[in-house]
């Protein structure tokens, strides 16, 4: 009986093909590849540029949204390093001075503003 064994064992490992990565891929988290896609998908994402405005206009809006307790939705000049818009801003104003914005604890110079909007 151990020949037979034996000659079964010499059989499997002579013709066995190893599937490399494809055996570990049952073992990848779904949590991991949610968390994957999620990235993937956000990186997808194109921010198109609104219309610029100058900083008299967004002191005006941000000053209405000030005193007013508004949300505002705030579009920097900056660009990633793809060239690609950054997601807005959006937040309360907190504070307000003559070159910078405080909204929602983020310190904004006036002149990195490309468009304010009021929500």
């Amino acid at each position: 009986m151990s020949k037979e064994f034996d000659k079964r064992v010499d059989d499997f490992f002579r013709t066995y093909q190893d599937r490399g990565m494809k055996k570990w891929q049952g073992f990848m988290l779904s949590d991991f590849t949610s968390k994957a896609d999620k990235i993937d998908k956000e990186r997808a994402k194109v921010y198109e540029k609104k219309k610029p405005m100058n900083e008299k206009e967004i002191s005006e809006l941000l000053m209405i949204a000030y005193s007013n307790h508004r949300s505002v939705s705030v579009q920097l000049k900056q660009l990633d390093i793809d060239d690609k818009f950054l997601p807005d801003i959006v937040g309360t104003v907190d504070g307000y001075q003559v070159d910078h914005v405080v909204i929602s604890g983020v310190w904004i110079e006036l002149e990195d503003i490309n468009h304010v909007e009021i929500k």
